[in-house]
């Protein structure tokens, strides 16, 4: 029972267009309860996270959901180096105060996102949507299986997941304990178990060391203290997984390689997401060429947030829906035959509800109401 619960929730995952790669499958279908815990890292080289970051944040959610408990790393310490991952040359030194001012930000947002009781709403944007077609919002409680007479009630099944008080995420900075390590000890503790060669046959180190701009030792050394994050979370918090980004596949199997170099017998294993992408298949991120989709209001407004997802193609939503939301399988395709005919942006318009709660709770419900 235990297994399959695991394996439909990896197969679910994987049917939504999430997961890129999975290291060590069979520890992760293998996990018992106490070891059901996952970690995902931040670095602080922004003072806002943006939507590819949220993307991440919404499986972790997922996680969540089925028992895992929820670690979330700032890289403080991390964010003085920069990863050089998919990058073609060094990053910019960042001040730091410019790191810890970012720390703070991406904490606020956190902590808003994931760490903050939820309060239940006593009103449903979509009534506001479709007030006028009331046998079209009928249908639509129906598939999102809502009470016709009471709504509230179930809207938090589909809108927010978990529980009320649910404490399944933890924040820390790992700063806090990379900072105590010296210099030496980090040597003799991670460099004595993982060698040049190892590192050398990592594409994106490959790609660097072999470029024009080359690889200092400084950005070399990033690898290793990611390696060492989930070495340390391993051993202190019994945490077995990580997740990233597909272009972190390098560093966080490298943290799999340091811990089976200590325990040789361990259950980790890593998950990397798909890169999420606009309707061009451009990288969405804040390096690309395209407008940011920042989290927060000071940096991307509420118009811009909404255009975004409003201005969303049939074809994208269909896949950010799926992403983005914890919609069944069936509860979308039911939805995509109601929507008929598609000006009815049925699935924009449960996306934006979404998105708005999750970031902005009340007040950005409360935006909504006022655009429809």
């Amino acid at each position: 029972m235990k297994e399959n619960k695991l394996e439909n929730f990896l197969a679910d995952l994987e049917n939504r267009g999430i997961i890129s790669a999975v290291a060590n499958k069979e520890n992760f279908l293998a996990l018992e309860t106490s070891q059901q815990c996952l970690y995902l890292g931040i670095d602080c080289t922004a003072d806002s996270l943006h939507i590819g970051h949220l993307f991440q944040l919404i499986q972790i959610i997922r996680f969540a959901t089925i028992g895992f408990r929820i670690i979330l790393i700032l890289g403080g310490a991390t964010s003085k180096i920069g990863d050089p991952s998919d990058k073609l040359k060094e990053r910019p030194q960042l001040e730091v105060k410019e790191i810890e001012n970012s720390y703070q930000q991406i904490t606020t947002q956190l902590t808003n996102l994931l760490l903050t009781r939820k309060k239940m709403l006593n009103f449903i944007p979509l009534k506001k949507f479709y007030f006028e077609d009331l046998d079209l919002l009928s249908k639509i409680y129906q598939i999102l299986q809502l009470d016709k007479q009471n709504p509230e009630k179930k809207y938090w099944q589909y809108i927010w997941p978990l529980s009320e008080n649910n404490s399944s995420f933890q924040l820390f900075n790992n700063n806090d304990w990379l900072s105590k390590l010296s210099f030496v000890d980090f040597i003799d503790q991670v460099g004595r178990k993982i060698t040049i060669n190892y590192l050398l046959a990592k594409e994106t180190i490959k790609q660097r060391v072999n470029s024009e701009n080359g690889l200092s030792f400084m950005a070399f050394s990033y690898s290793l203290l990611q390696a060492y994050d989930f070495y340390y979370l391993y051993e202190k918090y019994n945490c077995h997984g990580q997740l990233g980004g597909s272009d972190q596949w390098g560093n966080i199997t490298s943290g799999l390689k340091l811990i089976r170099s200590y325990y040789p017998e361990n259950k980790c294993f890593v998950l990397t997401c798909n890169t999420l992408v606009d309707k061009e298949g451009k990288k969405i991120s804040k390096t690309g060429n395209q407008k940011t989709i920042w989290l927060s209001l000071e940096k991307t407004s509420f118009q811009d947030l909404y255009d975004f997802f409003s201005n969303m193609s049939d074809e994208q939503v269909i896949i950010y829906v799926k992403q983005f939301t914890f919609l069944s399988d069936e509860q979308i395709e039911k939805l995509l035959v109601l929507n008929n005919p598609p000006k009815l942006r049925i699935l924009q318009r449960i996306l934006l509800e979404l998105i708005f709660y999750l970031l902005h709770q009340q007040k950005g419900l409360d935006y909504l109401v006022k655009k429809s």
